[in-house]
Protein backbone atom coordinates (compact mmCIF):
# COMPACT_ATOMS: atom_id res chain seq x y z
CA UNK A 1 0.00 0.00 0.00
CA UNK A 2 2.80 2.41 0.93
CA UNK A 3 4.67 1.52 -2.24
CA UNK A 4 1.66 2.41 -4.44
CA UNK A 5 1.28 5.71 -2.60
CA UNK A 6 4.97 6.54 -3.08
CA UNK A 7 4.78 5.65 -6.77
CA UNK A 8 1.67 7.83 -7.21
CA UNK A 9 3.32 10.76 -5.43
CA UNK A 10 6.49 10.32 -7.51
CA UNK A 11 4.45 10.20 -10.72
CA UNK A 12 2.52 13.33 -9.76
CA UNK A 13 5.73 15.14 -8.83
CA UNK A 14 7.31 14.06 -12.14
CA UNK A 15 4.30 15.34 -14.10
CA UNK A 16 4.36 18.71 -12.31
CA UNK A 17 8.10 19.02 -12.81
CA UNK A 18 7.88 18.08 -16.50
CA UNK A 19 5.01 20.48 -17.21
CA UNK A 20 6.85 23.34 -15.53
CA UNK A 21 9.65 22.87 -18.09
CA UNK A 22 7.31 22.89 -21.08
CA UNK A 23 7.92 26.21 -22.77
CA UNK A 24 6.55 27.63 -25.98
CA UNK A 25 9.48 28.51 -28.20
CA UNK A 26 9.02 31.89 -29.90
CA UNK A 27 9.35 32.08 -33.66
CA UNK A 28 12.56 33.89 -34.66
CA UNK A 29 10.48 36.36 -36.69
CA UNK A 30 8.75 37.45 -33.47
CA UNK A 31 12.16 38.10 -31.90
CA UNK A 32 13.15 40.08 -35.01
CA UNK A 33 10.02 42.22 -34.59
CA UNK A 34 9.89 42.75 -30.81
CA UNK A 35 13.46 42.08 -29.73
CA UNK A 36 14.75 39.30 -27.48
CA UNK A 37 14.20 41.22 -24.23
CA UNK A 38 10.50 41.92 -24.85
CA UNK A 39 9.90 38.37 -26.06
CA UNK A 40 11.54 36.99 -22.89
CA UNK A 41 9.23 39.13 -20.74
CA UNK A 42 6.16 37.99 -22.68
CA UNK A 43 7.30 34.39 -22.51
CA UNK A 44 7.60 34.63 -18.74
CA UNK A 45 4.38 36.55 -18.08
CA UNK A 46 2.07 35.49 -20.89
CA UNK A 47 3.26 32.41 -22.81
CA UNK A 48 -0.16 32.12 -24.50
CA UNK A 49 0.67 35.35 -26.33
CA UNK A 50 3.79 33.70 -27.77
CA UNK A 51 1.61 30.85 -29.02
CA UNK A 52 -0.77 33.40 -30.58
CA UNK A 53 2.01 35.24 -32.42
CA UNK A 54 3.63 31.99 -33.57
CA UNK A 55 0.31 30.92 -35.07
CA UNK A 56 -0.36 34.39 -36.50
CA UNK A 57 2.97 34.50 -38.36
CA UNK A 58 2.07 31.46 -40.47
CA UNK A 59 -1.73 31.50 -40.55
CA UNK A 60 -3.02 35.07 -40.84
CA UNK A 61 -2.68 35.05 -44.62
CA UNK A 62 -3.07 32.96 -47.75
CA UNK A 63 -0.81 33.09 -50.80
CA UNK A 64 -2.48 32.58 -54.17
CA UNK A 65 -1.16 32.54 -57.72
CA UNK A 66 -3.21 34.66 -60.10
CA UNK A 67 -3.08 34.74 -63.92
CA UNK A 68 -1.22 37.83 -65.20
CA UNK A 69 -4.29 39.28 -66.97
CA UNK A 70 -6.38 39.16 -63.79
CA UNK A 71 -3.51 40.55 -61.77
CA UNK A 72 -3.16 43.50 -64.14
CA UNK A 73 -6.89 44.21 -64.20
CA UNK A 74 -7.18 44.68 -60.43
CA UNK A 75 -6.10 47.69 -58.43
CA UNK A 76 -4.33 45.79 -55.68
CA UNK A 77 -1.86 47.69 -53.55
CA UNK A 78 1.63 46.24 -54.05
CA UNK A 79 4.00 44.82 -51.46
CA UNK A 80 7.68 43.93 -51.68
CA UNK A 81 8.10 40.52 -50.06
CA UNK A 82 11.03 38.07 -49.97
CA UNK A 83 10.94 35.87 -53.09
CA UNK A 84 12.55 32.62 -54.17
CA UNK A 85 12.10 31.73 -57.86
CA UNK A 86 9.24 34.23 -58.19
CA UNK A 87 7.32 32.83 -55.20
CA UNK A 88 7.05 34.27 -51.71
CA UNK A 89 9.57 32.78 -49.30
CA UNK A 90 7.18 32.13 -46.41
CA UNK A 91 10.05 31.16 -44.08
CA UNK A 92 11.51 34.66 -44.41
CA UNK A 93 8.18 36.49 -44.61
CA UNK A 94 7.57 38.44 -41.41
CA UNK A 95 4.06 39.86 -41.64
CA UNK A 96 4.55 41.70 -38.36
CA UNK A 97 7.03 43.98 -40.15
CA UNK A 98 4.58 44.91 -42.91
CA UNK A 99 2.66 48.16 -42.98
CA UNK A 100 -0.77 46.64 -43.58
CA UNK A 101 -4.21 47.21 -42.19
CA UNK A 102 -6.33 44.14 -41.60
CA UNK A 103 -10.09 44.50 -41.40
CA UNK A 104 -12.47 42.91 -38.96
CA UNK A 105 -15.06 41.58 -41.42
CA UNK A 106 -13.26 41.26 -44.74
CA UNK A 107 -10.00 39.96 -46.13
CA UNK A 108 -7.44 42.38 -47.57
CA UNK A 109 -5.62 41.65 -50.87
CA UNK A 110 -2.15 42.78 -51.96
CA UNK A 111 -0.21 42.16 -55.17
CA UNK A 112 3.34 40.95 -54.62
CA UNK A 113 5.93 42.80 -56.68
CA UNK A 114 7.99 40.55 -58.96
CA UNK A 115 5.56 37.65 -58.63
CA UNK A 116 2.30 36.33 -60.01
CA UNK A 117 1.10 35.85 -56.44
CA UNK A 118 -1.17 37.83 -54.22
CA UNK A 119 -1.27 37.72 -50.45
CA UNK A 120 -4.67 37.65 -48.82
CA UNK A 121 -4.76 38.74 -45.19
CA UNK A 122 -7.62 37.04 -43.43
CA UNK A 123 -10.16 39.21 -41.68
CA UNK A 124 -9.62 39.46 -37.95
CA UNK A 125 -12.86 37.57 -37.45
CA UNK A 126 -11.87 34.69 -39.76
CA UNK A 127 -8.39 34.51 -38.23
CA UNK A 128 -9.77 34.25 -34.69
CA UNK A 129 -12.07 31.39 -35.72
CA UNK A 130 -9.03 29.61 -37.17
CA UNK A 131 -6.89 30.39 -34.09
CA UNK A 132 -9.55 29.22 -31.64
CA UNK A 133 -9.90 25.95 -33.57
CA UNK A 134 -6.13 25.52 -33.33
CA UNK A 135 -6.18 26.21 -29.58
CA UNK A 136 -8.90 23.59 -29.16
CA UNK A 137 -6.94 21.11 -31.29
CA UNK A 138 -3.80 21.41 -29.13
CA UNK A 139 -5.77 21.35 -25.87
CA UNK A 140 -5.48 24.98 -24.75
CA UNK A 141 -9.28 25.30 -24.58
CA UNK A 142 -12.21 22.95 -24.50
Amino acid sequence: MKLKRHISIAALFGFILLSSFTKIVPDSRLIDYLGAEKVAIIQKNSPDLIAYYNFYLDNAYILATVPADKLASNNFTSLDLPLVNGKVDSKKLNILMLDIQRKYDSSVYYKINGSSQIIIFLSEKEFMVKYNAYRKQIGLTK
